[in-house]
């Protein structure tokens, strides 16, 4: 999990400084957190208001993964659009793309090893969730209310 939040605090601009003040601790004390020193972690809650504040979530779709599901965010319709609709269908493409392109690299020595194996399947997850978004966004775009 240390990697998946050290990763997350990586895509925020601005990286673990702008966490740790929009957490209200210094970078020293987000960096026990982080690395659990002195007894301290995170929050969910820190955790969560991360992803809500950033546009991420790396934090909710680890924790499905690991409950063998699949975080599928709810379509915005206040700012759904074709031109939404386009960019969800693009990032799924490319979802889909990194997993096919990762799958043939992992199956070029014969076999898929452990580590392979658990990229293999993040990737999975993240097609599935990409996927689950575009087609929930266009029944919520075009259905009647």
């Amino acid at each position: 999990m240390k990697k998946i939040i050290i990763s997350m605090i990586e895509k925020v601009p601005g990286g673990k400084s702008v966490v740790a003040g929009f957490l209200g601790m210094s970078e020293a004390c987000l960096n026990n957190r982080l690395y659990q020193t002195k007894g301290q972690r995170f929050t969910c809650e820190e955790l969560i208001a991360v992803q809500q504040t950033f546009g991420l979530s790396d934090y909710t779709d680890e924790i499905c993964r690991l409950s063998g599901g699949v975080f599928v965010p709810v379509a915005e319709l206040d700012t759904l659009d074709n031109v939404e609709l386009s960019l969800l269908q693009i990032r799924e493409a490319a979802a889909r793309g990194l997993l096919f392109e990762t799958l043939q690299t992992a199956l070029e020595d014969g076999e898929i090893n452990r580590a392979e194996e658990k990229i293999l399947r993040r990737l999975l997850h993240s097609h599935l969730s990409a996927t689950s978004k575009t087609i929930e966004s266009v029944i919520a775009l075009n259905s009647r209310q």
